[in-house]
């Protein structure tokens, strides 16, 4: 009977301290801004919360969320949370979803793609995105929209977007582009040419050695920019982009087969290795380069071993 008591006595002592642990850490209602990162794990979250003082226990946070199968509904974002709200009011939160979402944006991609990943990120009911809007004010920014992962308001507009890629883009690449603006365009060719890391700087001095030369660039991604700007031009924010193409005799100031130099500006946003690979290109014996159907890189001197090439990986 006493070993009954004594149980009975604790598993009530455990529950009443497990109560008070969910309690909020203050009863000040302060705002502390919280950022979930992307795959994150639930134990690394509720660590967080404990160090940022927004739970009591992390112990019992961690039951709680296990007890309420939440684990794996927490959604990654920016967060404004307070102390003054209890574990499980933190943890509902955290299961509803953030004010702010971490959107991707990868290298290479043209400000049509980008446009259309904003407007999918950002179709909530508060969204102020508007992608027409978007297309309009990047005219004249493609290149400049930086491709990284950004954590943005659910609420933000086109305009706030847009300063937000090309601050980053102005505080990463630090080109000056009343300088450097070509520069820029090579980047972006670069970008879509190069399949792996270390073949960026070898295709960057390829190709500024043949435009120092007077040779045409002969770029196929400028073929394909070209292509597809006039087959994707009713479905901007659907279409397929970046199709190979079998014609290189498109009429286009793009295409660099046919156009002599760079084209007008970049066919798409670099990222920052691309962008060094241009900044310090490697030197090299080579003038021609393709990419074979597995993504390798092969080079040729001379016109010969090029067509030599074309023969070997090419047509198989």
């Amino acid at each position: 009977m006493k070993l009954l008591l004594a149980t009975l006595f604790l598993s009530l002592a455990v529950f009443i301290l497990g109560l008070y642990l969910l309690r909020p850490v203050s009863p000040t209602p302060a705002k502390i801004s919280f950022v979930i990162t992307k795959d994150e794990s639930a134990t690394s979250v509720i660590r967080k919360l404990k160090a940022q003082k927004l739970i009591r226990s992390s112990l019992v946070a961690k039951i709680y969320l296990r007890l309420s199968a939440w684990e794996k509904f927490i959604q990654p974002g920016g967060y404004v949370l307070s102390p003054s709200l209890s574990t499980p009011e933190l943890l509902r939160q955290l299961k509803v979803g953030p004010k702010d979402i971490w959107v991707t944006l990868p290298e290479g991609w043209r400000r049509e793609q980008i446009a259309a990943r904003m407007a999918e990120s950002l179709s909530g009911p508060n969204s102020n995105f508007d992608s027409e809007k978007f297309m309009t004010l990047t005219a004249s920014l493609e290149g400049q929209l930086f491709p990284d992962t950004y954590l943005i308001s659910q609420t933000i507009s086109a305009p706030e977007a847009i300063s937000i890629l090309t601050s980053n883009f102005t505080r990463k690449s630090g080109l000056d582009l009343a300088q450097k603006y070509s520069l820029l365009i090579v980047a972006s060719l670069v970008e879509r040419e190069a399949n792996q890391d270390q073949d960026r700087p070898l295709i960057a001095g390829i190709l500024l050695k043949r435009l120092e030369a007077g040779w045409p660039l002969q770029v196929d991604a400028s073929v394909q920019y070209a292509s597809d700007t006039i087959r994707c031009r009713n479905q901007l924010l659907t279409c397929d982009w970046w199709q190979p193409v079998a014609d290189t005799r498109i009429p286009s100031v793009y295409n660099t087969y046919l156009s002599p130099g760079l084209p007008p500006s970049p066919i798409a946003n670099p990222g920052l290795a691309a962008i060094t690979a241009v900044l310090t290109p490697q030197t090299s014996p080579y003038w021609y380069y393709l990419t074979d159907p597995d993504g390798v890189t092969h080079y040729a001197e001379s016109l010969s071993e090029h067509n030599s090439n074309i023969d070997k990986y090419l047509r198989l």
